[in-house]
């Protein structure tokens, strides 16, 4: 018998969050999982410390000045920013528009690819804004980004790689697993006294039992609620100075997440006897921040870890060409949506999407939990777009027994778009864990 597959909400509060839907297939027999060694580190996560690798408005990465529309831009990725030269398989980025002059999209694949029918950032005219972006790499370490219509400034940053082969064990030892967790609220500013000042930071500990001190990595949902200029946030470990790379852009009065995988340090001085990961966040403005624990990366020996295997930008659910589902979502209507046969396996536990809510009619939230798994519809939401917005997020969305999901919409009536870039599943021979909890979290 399948076991059943919890969901990994990525919470978002009032803004543009995210969460995966998969396409509907006929039953079939599914493939088994590919044997992989039990010691092998393909698949695991390597943390690094954000590093930016391209900024069209210096002309670091080798572009000077925006992009144009239907533009490619190749960039070396392999080599850089604690990227290893080779054995990388696909690294986790943080993609920034800025400034564009057309609503538009910016799609990242491996370099010297055909170019997918996927998008990787949605955006409108004059939005700043940054997405999450797990992207294969090119066997030459290069990621091609294509930009739609219009111009728009690009700035990308690196914030971690996945395992593509065992080389790298010898340069930078094992790598973590994914570890679900239950989702949890770690900071709200707005009910612990306000926004919080201008070029300011905030840090958290976090304890999740004793398995505390394998913890290498937060996957977090972070969010600016209506900060009162243009700016940034940036989240990193909190032992070092404030990073030049920024994980949240926004604009003034708006209500702008992503999802980012901050690296840890360890604090022995803080909370429970044994030590706790910490992190911290930093404002260059004025605004309230909410930060959401959705999952964790361990140091690659707890049982019930899940790895990662990268896939070419997939589109499986385009709700304007009844692609995975039919037609918009209208007010308050659910749909069960199944995940298609030849992306998951009897081991998959999570699909990595980048999930688009188009055109919105009304202010709504859209919620993303797993079919036929007897769970309640979550509190949380995954995407909270505001009316005739195209915006779009990372999602880690988890599969029920039947790799189903199933979405419902709030409010008015929305197109969904959503591209799988990745799986995430358990080794050969392990058994799932349950998710870890959040005993206890504070500042330091």
């Amino acid at each position: 018998m399948r076991t059943i597959r919890a969901l990994l909400a990525v919470t978002a509060v009032g803004a543009y969050a995210l969460a995966g839907l998969p396409a509907s297939a006929v039953p079939v027999t599914k493939p088994v999982a590919a044997a992989v060694a039990a010691d092998t580190v393909v698949g695991t996560y390597y943390p690094l410390a954000p590093e930016r690798l391209m900024d069209t408005r210096s002309g670091l990465g080798g572009r000077t000045g925006p992009l144009g529309a239907r533009t490619v831009v190749d960039l070396q990725v392999a080599g850089r920013g604690g990227v290893p030269a080779s054995g990388a398989g696909s690294v986790v980025l943080n993609v920034t528009v800025a400034g564009p002059t057309a609503s538009g999209y910016l799609t990242v694949y491996p370099a010297g690819q055909t170019r997918p029918t996927a998008s990787s950032v949605n955006f409108g005219a004059g939005w700043l804004g940054s997405n999450n972006v797990t992207v294969k790499l090119a066997p030459d370490g290069r990621v091609g980004i294509y930009h739609h219509a219009g111009s728009s400034h690009v700035v990308v940053d690196v914030v971690g790689f996945y395992a593509g082969s065992d080389t790298v064990r010898g340069s930078h030892g094992r790598g973590g697993q994914y570890q679900r967790v239950t989702p949890t609220r770690l900071v709200d500013t707005r009910r612990e006294g306000g926004p919080i000042e201008g070029n300011t930071l905030i840090n958290r500990w976090v304890d999740v039992g004793p398995v505390s001190p394998h913890v290498r990595a937060l996957v977090l949902n972070i969010t600016a609620v209506r900060p009162e200029r243009s700016g940034f946030l940036s989240a990193w470990a909190g032992d070092s100075p404030v990073p030049t790379s920024s994980t949240v852009n926004y604009a003034a009065g708006t209500v702008v997440p992503n999802l980012a995988y901050v690296r840890t340090a360890t604090c022995h001085d803080c909370g429970p006897w044994y030590g706790v990961p910490i992190f911290a966040v930093y404002s260059l403005r004025a605004t309230d921040i909410v930060v959401d624990l959705v999952g964790v990366i361990d140091d690659g020996t707890l049982p019930g870890g899940l790895r990662f295997t990268p896939l070419d930008p997939t589109r499986i659910v385009d709700s304007r060409a009844n692609l995975g589902t039919s037609g918009a979502l209208g007010p308050n209507a659910t749909r069960r949506i199944t995940a298609p046969p030849t992306m998951v396996t009897s081991a998959t536990q999570v699909l990595a999407t980048n999930v688009t809510a188009v055109a919105p009619t009304a202010d709504t939230v859209v919620t993303v939990w797993p079919a036929d798994a007897g769970v309640a519809r979550p509190a949380a939401s995954n995407l909270n777009p505001a009316a005739g917005q195209t915006v779009s997020n990372a999602v880690l969305a988890g599969i029920g027994p039947t790799d189903a999901l199933t979405v419902h919409n709030l409010a008015g009536s929305t197109h969904l778009v959503t591209d799988v870039v990745g799986t995430f599943h358990l080794p050969p021979g392990a058994a799932p864990a349950d998710p870890l909890r959040v005993l206890a979290t504070g500042g330091y």
